[in-house]
């Protein structure tokens, strides 16, 4: 990522991670509680892809977003560890979520994962109220 495209970057992640929120949101709301879940957890993960983005970094993986996360973010005090556990406890929920079919997904689980999820995008500088800037 070159220094000119490192803004619009994470500008584009901050929007999906909105968008994913809404979803995530609408999706509780009908009842699809594994859907809710998944796109809590995505609302969350590019919404760390954006802060990271930010600074430069361009992580691989999932793992290495939290990674990085706790390491640029973290560790010099600019997010506190609460909210990094909340995207470590949303990849738990959707991994539960998407790769255990015989154990859907619950109402509970749908709404701890809105909070989660809420908690961090907040946390990231992003409004839930808004567009997504």
């Amino acid at each position: 990522m070159t220094a000119s495209n490192q803004a619009a970057n994470a500008a584009d992640e901050r929007r999906a991670a909105f968008s994913a929120w809404r979803e995530a949101v609408d999706l509780e709301r009908l009842g699809h509680f594994g859907g809710a879940v998944s796109r809590a957890y995505y609302a969350a993960y590019q919404a760390a892809q954006a802060l990271l983005y930010e600074k430069g970094i361009e992580p691989k993986t999932h793992e290495g977003v939290r990674r990085m996360l706790g390491l640029h973010y973290v560790l010099p005090g600019l997010l506190p560890g609460e909210r990094a556990l909340a995207l470590n406890q949303l990849a738990l929920l959707r991994e539960s979520s998407d790769y255990a079919p015989a154990a859907p997904a619950t109402r509970e689980e749908a709404r701890q994962a809105l909070r989660l999820s809420g908690e961090f995008l907040t946390g990231a500088g992003l409004s839930l109220g808004g567009d997504g800037e």
